[in-house]
């Protein structure tokens, strides 16, 4: 039977500034291990999440049918430093860091139009929150990371894999995410796009990832096998007994595997990975102090931690704790 351990922070509780009259639609982890959140006004707030009904079923809009403006604060250990954004249309943001002190926004829904023009869904600003740049990222953005060079990595969800929103509707129409897992360059043009190892599924929604500094880390549906991906672009898998599985965070061939499915929701496993598979070494309880409620929070697996955001709360655990 797989033993169960108790697992505490690592790093004792952040607290994280709030600006009054904002509400918190985005969070995330750049690089360098920072939390990067992205705030609207109260008044704005509910139009970042718009839906629309296509075919019977709720999908969010590509963008806003305004323009609103964004605060971004960036918080690491030395402290917190504020950018503003001007005249954002992104709906469901995704928001990362770049070099140059750059941000990088996504909307995670794009249109492709029947004249085969399309939406532009990922912009680049500079630190004054000017546009520098836009381009395309496809439809069906499951997640978002950048590395230190710029480089950007998104793992894509079923639709935007198999086709939705315009595109997979005709041979010319590909969907920019096919292959599960993609990475650009910071001006938008794909470098890199995944494979499976022998012995392993392609990727049919593309649940966890992780861009640490060493390599690039994955789980996906359906086999839900763990993917490394090294600076020279060689694909590694390990096979495994997870299912559902939303966060990773690594250390060495130590693993937290979080997330799962129904009543699993809050599960979390510690791994050690071995030849090609990776065994479970325990059933994990994080420990958030004070009553909060794991099930409520945002985690986010980049590097060797599992970030934790419970409010304005930030905790951190580690598979070497």
């Amino acid at each position: 039977m797989t033993k169960t351990i108790k697992m505490d922070p690592s790093i004792e509780c952040a607290r994280l500034p709030k600006p009054d009259g904002f509400r918190n639609v985005s969070t995330s982890i750049g690089d360098s291990g920072e939390a990067i959140r992205l705030w609207v006004r109260e008044a704005e707030a509910d139009a970042v999440f718009a839906t629309e009904s296509r075919a019977g079923a709720s999908i969010g809009k590509s963008r806003t049918e305004q323009t609103y403006s964004a605060k971004v604060l960036v918080t690491d250990a030395g402290g917190t430093i504020e950018h503003q954004l001007p005249s954002m249309t992104a709906t469901f943001p995704m928001i990362q860091t770049l070099p140059d002190d750059e941000l990088l926004v996504v909307a995670p829904r794009c249109q492709r139009f029947k004249n085969g023009t399309h939406e532009m869904n990922a912009r680049v600003h500079d630190s004054k929150g000017s546009v520098k740049c836009e381009f395309c990222l496809g439809d069906g953005i499951e997640h978002t990371q950048a590395d230190c060079d710029g480089h950007i990595w998104v793992g894509y969800f079923d639709e935007g894999i198999f086709g939705n929103c315009g595109w997979g509707e005709s041979g010319d129409a590909t969907p920019l995410g096919n292959s599960g897992l993609v990475c650009y360059d910071r001006l938008g043009n794909k470098v890199w796009s995944f494979a499976p190892p022998v012995g392993f599924d392609s990727i049919a929604d593309c649940y966890a990832l992780n861009v640490t500094k060493s390599g690039v880390w994955a789980c996906y549906y359906t086999d839900f096998p763990i993917i490394s991906i090294d600076s020279s672009w060689d694909v590694r898998g390990w096979v495994t007994a997870l299912s559902g599985v939303r966060a990773l965070a690594v250390s060495g061939n130590s693993v937290l595997a979080y997330g799962g499915y129904t009543e699993n929701r809050k599960a979390c496993k510690l791994l050690q990975l071995r030849d090609r598979k990776a065994e479970e070494v325990a059933e994990v309880q994080l420990r958030l102090p004070n009553g909060l409620d794991l099930g409520e929070s945002n985690v986010i697996g980049r590097g060797g931690f599992l970030h934790v955001f419970t409010g304005d709360e930030w905790y951190r655990f580690s598979p070497e704790t």
